[in-house]
């Protein structure tokens, strides 16, 4: 089992029994594994392999490798060993899925702290600023959600003038609209030889009229459909739209689409908020 500190200094060094926490996954035993929570000061945790699912576990590896991030539930805590374990089966698909989501915010948040504190000249005093703000709001996530939606908080409260104004300046930079793209390649078979390249020609134009996505020749049987909107949903919503025009245009053709892999831009941490 894994060792914790007695003397934690501050909440981030005892998480709470039944509360979520990210795990990284150190060493895997055949009787459990030994995770770290970079949460809390990387201490260290065990997942009994009666924790890992509520089915049978024949071999622990098809469950947990060495690297992995998972999300775990604090469930025990052996204060004579200093030790806490740790339930991989007790977390809902939806509780794991929300709590990455609000881990990884947290990190871009303090990265874009950090990039206030070096715009405002501030290297000096971060440890300082870092506790008032932490004081103040309590996360980095909620420092950065108050100056997008509340700057009055921001304004008021005790943090050093040159980083709240470096702060805000970050966010009215970053209030830019985005497009989100996505790019499918569709196959398209047809068994009209004479007219079938001025036909596909006269319906892709319609297809694309009615659902402002670009459809590109690549080689035969293959057309690019590239697409963008406010959202990643949006621009689906569009390709969709086009497939539909393209299938009901040209009746009981044989089309299928298949979405390529793009290089995905550094997400604006404002857009996650």
């Amino acid at each position: 089992m894994a060792e914790y500190s007695k003397n934690a200094s501050n909440a981030y060094n005892r998480p709470a029994v039944n509360s979520l926490a990210i795990a990284v996954v150190k060493k895997v035993e055949p009787f459990g594994a030994y995770c770290m929570l970079p949460e809390y000061n990387d201490i260290e945790v065990f997942l009994p392999i009666r924790e890992v699912s509520s089915g049978w576990v024949k071999n622990i590896h098809e469950f947990v490798h060495e690297g992995q991030k998972i999300v775990c539930k604090i469930i025990f805590y052996d204060t004579n060993r200093n030790t806490i374990d740790v339930s991989l089966k007790k977390v809902t698909p939806k509780e794991s899925k929300d709590k990455l989501r609000a881990f990884n915010l947290e990190k871009r948040s303090k990265a874009l702290f950090s990039q206030a504190i070096k715009i405002a000249k501030e290297q000096q005093s971060k440890e300082s600023i870092e506790s008032k703000m932490l004081a103040d709001f309590g996360t980095y996530t909620k420092l950065i959600e108050a100056a997008k939606y509340s700057p009055a908080d921001i304004d008021t409260s005790k943090l050093p003038k040159k980083f709240k104004e470096a702060i805000i300046k970050l966010i009215e930079a970053s209030n830019v609209k985005r497009d989100y793209l996505v790019s499918y390649t569709m196959t398209v078979q047809t068994n009209n030889t004479d007219s079938g390249v001025t036909t596909l020609r006269s319906v892709f134009a319609k297809a694309q009229a009615e659902s402002g996505v670009s459809i590109t020749y690549v080689s035969a049987p293959k057309y690019k459909l590239n697409a963008s909107g406010a959202s990643y949903s949006e621009a689906e919503e569009k390709v969709k739209k086009a497939v539909e025009a393209v299938k009901s245009l040209l009746g009981s053709e044989d089309i299928a689409i298949e979405k390529e892999k793009m290089h995905k831009e550094k997400e604006n941490i404002l857009n996650k908020l």
